[in-house]
């Protein structure tokens, strides 16, 4: 799931690498997310050097709130930042929770049996299909919602996060040219 849950990019920046680093720390320390609430917004450095650094998430709040698992961030000579964002925390939440909708869907199949529903219940049937259709509709819905959503889930998080990240760089590069 590590390689699945993982995105990387470059951006641009002005600012000189070491500016660029303290700044990012700063922002770290002081709220890499400003809109977000504090107790879902608790990073910390692990490793700072004269031209990169690397970040996580705290606690499992943070982890799941945007999905800034683990962050690297490399300065390269000309103003290019490369990072790589894993979000194999935020992907096992996304896992869990649709897992256990979809385990408590089939169990509900299960213990109310949803044929003898949708036979005495006519309206919560689709129009136009059999009740073998619609029973079978139900199940395909429980699967899909519980197992294969959150795959689908964790692959277009991809672009928001990439998004997220270019927008702190920037940012971030403005907090440093000050």
């Amino acid at each position: 799931m590590g390689f699945f849950a993982s995105v990387e990019g470059t951006a641009t920046i002005r600012a000189h690498a070491r500016s660029f680093v303290a700044a990012f720390v700063r922002r770290i320390e002081t709220g890499l997310l400003p809109h977000a609430p504090r107790w879902r917004c608790q990073y910390r450095v692990t490793h700072q050097g004269a031209d990169g650094l690397r970040f996580r998430a705290t606690d499992w709040w943070t982890a799941i709130n945007v999905g800034l698992n683990e962050v690297e961030l490399a300065v390269a000579p000309g103003g290019r930042v490369h990072y790589a964002i894993q979000y194999w925390r935020w992907a096992g939440y996304a896992l869990v929770l649709s897992g256990a909708i979809g385990v408590a869907l089939i169990a509900a199949f299960l213990v109310f049996d949803i044929r003898d529903y949708i036979v005495r219940h006519p309206r919560s049937s689709i129009p136009g299909l059999s009740t073998e259709q619609n029973v079978a509709i139900g199940w395909v819905m429980a699967l899909f919602w519980g197992f294969a959503w959150p795959w689908i889930l964790i692959a277009l998080h991809r672009r928001p996060l990439r998004r997220l990240m270019n927008q702190i760089v920037a940012e971030v590069d403005a907090a440093a040219m000050q």
